[in-house]
């Protein structure tokens, strides 16, 4: 009996040196990717390099001995004072080499794209919810600029399939203006507005309008909104600060995420690519 309590614990402790070895290589190796990173910004005069934060990490599906790291890189603007800024990446490592991406050598496609991070269950909040029961069993999670075109033809189209199913569907609409649509902050911010002074489809309402509006002069962009909206919102109000606050929020979430583009698409906290898994669900409310 006593012999076989000193096997069991002479299991117990090489297992545990193997556990707080393997912790140590993992660490060392978060390091060499921190410090690469570090090293790789070209540090200028419009900025310089605070920190690079893993915000997550696993290891590769197609490449054996191989980690996918996704970090966000921190850098303080020289010129303005207290501001940064943060920029989201994939790399891929093997402890020896560090990658930016690999292309499958049959389709070829980059692979960064097949790795994304999940959804929080944060964000599904009754703040964010646009269509559906929150407590419905499939949650939908939207990253949307009223501006871009894909956008006006999908998010009508999503919301009207939620409405239709709404014990199946939950929909969640996250506010992320791009930079290539200088109006679309001014707009977006019109319409958190709208949303609290109680409408609760200026949604809807804004897509159908399929605006397009090349304006860059915030008064004017306003303008045409109060126009074909029936509102009479100035500048002053647009600007208030929990605005500012809701739409960057919004957009923290987004830069949380890594997401880059619209429509960005999650459906029970994945990201979907195609845009369209939702619909096999569709099924099994009929």
């Amino acid at each position: 009996m006593r012999s076989l309590m000193l096997k069991l614990l002479t299991t117990i402790i090489a297992l545990s040196s193997l556990s707080l070895f393997a912790a140590d290589i993992n660490a060392e190796l978060d390091q060499k990717v921190t410090t690469f990173l570090q090293k790789a910004v070209s540090t200028n005069e419009s900025y310089t390099f605070e920190k690079a934060i893993i915000l997550k990490k696993e290891e590769m599906k197609d490449l054996a001995g191989w980690m996918v790291y996704f970090v966000r890189i921190d850098l303080k603007l020289t010129k303005q004072e207290g501001k940064k800024i943060s920029v989201n990446d994939i790399v891929f490592t093997n402890g020896k080499i560090l990658s930016k991406d690999f292309v499958d050598i049959n389709s070829g496609r980059s692979i960064k794209g097949s790795y994304s991070l999940d959804v929080e269950a944060s964000a599904y909040n009754k703040e964010h919810l646009l269509a559906g029961d929150f407590n419905a069993p499939h949650k939908i999670v939207v990253f949307s600029d009223p501006l871009c075109p894909f956008c006006m033809d999908f998010v009508p189209e999503v919301i009207a399939d939620v409405q239709k199913h709404p014990e199946t569907f939950a929909l969640f609409y996250y506010h992320f203006p791009l930079n290539i649509h200088p109006a679309a902050p001014t707009l977006v911010k019109a319409m958190l507005l709208a949303e609290i002074q109680g409408d609760k489809e200026i949604v809807q309402k804004v897509y159908k309008e399929f605006f397009d509006i090349k304006e860059s002069d915030e008064k004017a962009i306003l303008g045409i909104f109060n126009k074909a909206l029936n509102k009479n919102f100035t500048v002053a109000q647009i600007n208030q600060a929990h605005i500012i606050k809701q739409l960057d929020s919004d957009q923290e979430l987004a830069n949380n995420l890594m997401v880059n583009g619209t429509p960005t698409i999650y459906f029970d906290g994945k990201k979907d690519d195609t845009k369209r898994t939702y619909r096999n669900f569709i099924k099994e409310s009929k």
